[in-house]
């Protein structure tokens, strides 16, 4: 998975704030305020310059570090049109 130095923060369909840490096509992982049980369905959308892409996605788990008060959480992206595809790569992957 490839880190990007940037950091692009998200928000929770709840509203909750978070940031992402990696984006490698087709598994985002991100830091937020809670966690998510494998398989149970996200939304969020991720800030992106001066938009938001709007994003459905899958967890695959959630994980705390000692000592952090965000969890780490995978999702395999769902149903992603092509369009924000190509946002997420163009922002997110790294060269």
């Amino acid at each position: 998975m490839s880190t990007d130095a940037r950091v692009n923060p998200l928000t929770l369909a709840t509203g909750e704030p978070g940031e992402v840490v990696s984006w490698d096509g087709n598994v985002l992982v991100f830091r937020a305020p809670r966690a998510f049980a494998p398989g149970a369905p996200i939304r969020l959308a991720i800030t992106l310059g001066e938009g938001a892409v709007d994003v459905e996605l899958k967890s695959i788990g959630s994980r705390r570090a000692e000592g952090d008060p965000l969890f780490v959480v995978r999702a395999r992206a769902m149903n992603l049109r092509r369009e924000a595809r190509v946002s997420l790569d163009a922002s997110l992957r790294s060269a």
